[in-house]
């Protein structure tokens, strides 16, 4: 969709193109209400295809669908959240980054470019893993070590030859981490993993450094 003036008003709006906001979007429609999803990305999904190769849903496909349907994993993921817009015929305004958000009497004013909504409501779906943080250690590392953010990893083929240390033992660095350790020694945090467990070790030897944690 696009918008058919500068300025426009809305019962709601949802910032967020994902999971949520599409999901939001799916019960707002069944109530009829006047709504529009905004999405910064040029395509619905964009926030799973720019992970990493081999990403995979974190839980089982029943507990981890959209309302009114079911998904796989990674591109299949995201190619059914493009899917899942189309066949429930949501509103959705791709290229669309909210500049500000403010409340100003009895509704809620946003500026989008050259753009100005408002509405009565405000749901804010964006998620909480946009902006990576890094360790502040990482900048004392020997400049030997290659250090790359899980939010830039793709392939093991980025990282250097030898051992890797991954900074994080969250579902990201525990992905990460299984799929390294099949190629060479992978180590998280301050343990080695081989043969499904871990031991402590020293990390004296890392070569590469993947860093975990949002």
């Amino acid at each position: 969709m696009s918008f058919s003036s500068s300025e426009q008003r809305f019962d709601t709006v949802v910032i967020g193109g994902g999971q949520s906001g599409l999901a939001v979007g799916y019960y707002l429609a069944r109530q009829g209400r006047d709504f529009v999803i905004l999405d910064a990305n040029s395509r619905i999904g964009a926030s799973w295809r720019q992970r990493w190769d081999s990403l995979r849903l974190f839980t089982p496909t029943r507990y981890s669908s959209l309302p009114g349907d079911a998904f796989l994993t990674r591109d299949k993921v995201a190619d059914y959240l493009e899917a899942y817009a189309a066949r429930f015929n949501l509103p959705v305004q791709l290229d669309a980054m909210v500049d500000s958000l403010i409340r100003e009497a009895d509704r809620y004013l946003l500026t989008m470019g050259g753009h100005r909504l408002e509405a009565e409501q405000v749901v804010v779906a964006t998620g909480a893993f946009q902006h990576p943080r890094v360790p502040t250690f990482a900048s004392k590392l020997d400049l030997a070590i290659a250090q790359i953010h899980s939010n830039a990893y793709r392939h093991p083929k980025q990282l250097r030859e030898g051992d890797v240390l991954i900074v994080g033992a969250g579902n990201s660095g525990a992905e990460i981490a299984l799929e390294l350790a099949q190629t060479r020694r992978s180590w998280r945090s301050s343990c080695s993993f081989t043969g499904g467990s871990f031991t402590r070790r020293s990390t004296r030897t890392t070569r590469s450094a993947v860093v975990s944690r949002n």
